[in-house]
């Protein structure tokens, strides 16, 4: 590992719609951080939200600010206090979330619902916080991170997976909450690099039969994963669909990963009596029709799930296994240099696009 430099390049957001390429100083790691020169960071749809403003003033909480929280590379120092085994050269993965240890949601484990997330600065020193979110992250050369949110990455892992990892462990956090059950009829409502996570490991964990909606040309990759049925809601109504080849039973397991209003609706519909659905999408606070009879009367489960709490682990083991298409996933990557034209391309989503990197 070479020497670390003082300063570092970093993609540096200053206001809506308002990122500048500059030189800054490489993240302090001591006494109990771990410094990783980053080898790639993945663009989510929640980076564009951070990028335009529409999150403030949660996500940044100020400017100027680091985004970037799909991020992977090799550790290049360990804070003295940090404690870890992890040593100069490791590969690792980073997880985003860091709760703060001591309430009693993140005592139960459920660290991402941290009862310190909504005060100011996490609760300050020690408190919760959202790396790339509340506090910088990664669209730079270097990144720094407390030690137990490092994921070591299996020698046969590529930077490719590494970054894929981080959207895969939220759709396994997904089917969690769905208690997904082999042979299962699944339903995946959205067919973006979350959906497409829930539809390739809902296949592996055994699902009988998988249903999969959405619009464009997603649909076709959709299609080249396995998906049994394919629903463009252009054209047809995706409960008429689901519902008519169930024989009118519906799905087991619905998940919504899109985020309309009328997603979420479909996602309740097509849900057979006694069946189980996960809301994951974000509408913007907006009022979503349900009809409760029917949640009531057949005892539906309606679950809302977010976050990847003690999932990094086993979606890494999974995907050493091969469950996950990493090449149909990640489709473009680009220099730190080229950071503008990587995102015009992720949110335009031409020439197919589904997860664009950056490689500082």
């Amino acid at each position: 590992m070479a020497a670390i430099p003082e300063k570092m390049k970093a993609a540096v957001t200053h206001g809506p719609s308002d990122v500048r390429i500059e030189e800054i100083p490489v993240p302090a790691h001591e006494p109990d951080k771990v410094l990783v020169k980053v080898a790639a960071c993945g663009i989510c749809g929640t980076d564009v939200h951070i990028m335009d403003g529409h999150m403030r003033p949660a996500w940044p909480p100020y400017y100027p600010f680091i985004q970037g929280h799909e991020w992977c590379g090799e550790v290049a120092a360990v804070g003295s206090g940090a404690g870890t085994a992890l040593e100069i050269g490791d590969r690792v993965i980073m997880e985003p979330t860091i709760g703060c240890g001591h309430c009693a949601t993140c005592i139960r484990g459920a660290y991402h619902l941290c009862e310190r997330a909504g005060e100011p600065d996490g609760g300050g020193s020690g408190g919760y916080r959202l790396l790339g979110h509340t506090a910088d992250g990664a669209f730079s050369e270097y990144g720094s991170a407390p030690p137990n949110n490092l994921h070591k990455m299996p020698e046969s892992m590529s930077w490719e997976d590494a970054v894929i990892v981080n959207q895969v462990v939220v759709a396994l956090h997904a089917l969690d909450r769905g208690k997904v059950e082999p042979a299962d009829r699944v339903a995946i409502l959205g067919p973006g690099l979350l959906g497409l996570s829930v539809l390739q490991l809902a296949k592996a964990m055994g699902a009988s039969r998988t249903y999969i909606t959405g619009r464009g040309y997603r649909l076709d990759i959709a299609r080249e994963l396995g998906a049994d049925v394919v629903i463009d809601i252009t054209k047809e109504d995706p409960v008429k669909v689901v519902m008519k080849d169930t024989g009118g039973g519906g799905v087991d397991l619905a998940v919504e990963c899109a985020g309309p209003p009328e997603a979420m609706e479909q996602a309740i519909g097509m849900v057979r009596r006694g069946g189980r659905a996960v809301l994951e999408g974000i509408n913007g606070g907006k009022s979503v029709p349900f009809i409760s009879d029917r949640i009531v009367l057949d005892e539906i489960a309606v679950s809302g799930g977010r976050g990847s709490p003690n999932c990094y682990p086993r979606a890494i083991e999974m995907m050493t296994q091969g469950v996950i298409d990493t090449p149909r996933m990640l489709t473009h990557s680009y220099p730190i240099d080229e950071f503008a034209e990587a995102m015009r391309m992720f949110k335009a989503r031409e020439d197919g696009v589904m997860r664009v990197m950056i490689k500082p």
